[in-house]
């Protein structure tokens, strides 16, 4: 009777391995076929050098792991609606992970929080949400790096004068941070004056450019620009040149391109703050995988940057942050 009981008990526990080996198998197979990491950019514009890094930066890391990869965004970074759409759609696919580059602080929000309701490991990168629930960021230290640019700028001023801000876009955290940091760093210096108003080119050069020449003939004494990024930089440096006033106007930013870097060699530029896009988008994918795989969210990943100017421009490595496609 006793010998008979063990054969059933044994038999059971066999049934139940088989089981539980069954569920993990399929559990296993149905992670494989959806491997997917879904990114969504703040914009897909072909003239975006810093967001086309990102994406080379997630494709290279996709190879790498053995993922897939849709990258999306909208024309432009103003489309705040046309992001949202975006996110939704990807909750749709049920990816492993969605990244998300929000455009504003406070307007994705909500759909950021859909993705968590949905279960979907989140992220974001470059620019965060505003939103109370655990979830990675992976971004340049936005404060510190306007703070850098500021002493470089105070530096060509010679500690003396008066700077207005032109920024990219008002509401993204990117924004937000570097003009809070900027001030901040300029208020260690007691002889320079920054304008109070903030003008904002909705990352449109053509934009900055009637923006930077609005501030200077309301404001003819400023004698330093600070742009917040690429396209609000080369903007500014264009009206400033137009105008004549390259030998007064002292002019730094964000983000780093071919043409903005051209300003550099006119000595209308005087410095900018490099990111590292393809490390952000790089890194974006590992973490993104990580997560998806059970791993802890991380608070704040750093991404390191680089301040480049006239004197270092054509360093070998600094020119691969100018030309970045190069091998």
């Amino acid at each position: 009777m006793k010998k008979s009981n063990l054969s059933l008990l044994l038999i059971g526990l066999g049934g139940l391995l088989s089981l539980a080996l069954i569920i993990l198998l399929i559990s296993i197979n149905k992670g494989s076929e959806n491997d997917l990491i879904y990114f969504v950019s703040k914009t897909s514009s072909e003239n975006s050098t810093f967001w086309h890094s990102v994406e080379r930066g997630v494709k290279v890391a996709a190879d790498e792991i053995g993922l897939e990869v849709v990258f999306v965004g909208p024309e432009r970074e103003i489309d705040l609606d046309d992001q949202i759409a975006l996110v939704k759609e990807g909750i749709e696919l049920e990816p492993m992970a969605i990244i998300l580059a929000a455009s504003d602080f406070n307007v994705l929000s909500e759909v950021a929080g859909q993705v968590m309701d949905h279960g979907i490991p989140f992220l974001t990168v470059d620019s965060d949400v505003n939103l109370d629930r655990d979830h990675s960021f992976i971004a340049t230290n936005n404060v510190e790096a306007a703070k850098l640019l500021a002493s470089e700028l105070a530096r060509y001023m010679n500690e003396s004068g008066s700077v207005g801000i032109i920024s990219h876009l008002e509401g993204a955290t990117s924004a937000i941070d570097r003009e809070s940091g900027f001030i901040e760093g300029m208020n260690g210096f007691e002889n320079i004056e920054v304008m109070d108003e903030i003008l904002y080119s909705s990352n449109d050069s053509d934009i900055a450019y009637e923006k930077a020449v609005e501030m200077m003939e309301k404001h003819p004494d400023i004698t330093g620009l600070f742009a917040t990024n690429e396209a609000t930089l080369i903007g500014i440096a264009k009206a400033i040149e137009d105008l004549g006033l390259g030998d007064i106007v002292n002019i730094v930013g964000f983000d780093i391109s071919e043409e903005a870097a051209s300003y550099i060699e006119k000595d209308i530029v005087k410095a900018i703050i490099v990111q590292r896009p393809f490390n952000m988008g790089y890194l974006s994918v590992y973490e993104a995988n990580r997560l998806a795989y059970g791993g802890d969210w991380t608070d704040f990943i750093d991404v390191d940057v680089v301040l480049v100017n006239k004197d270092n421009m054509f360093d070998e490595e600094n020119q691969k942050f100018i030309i970045p496609f190069l091998e």
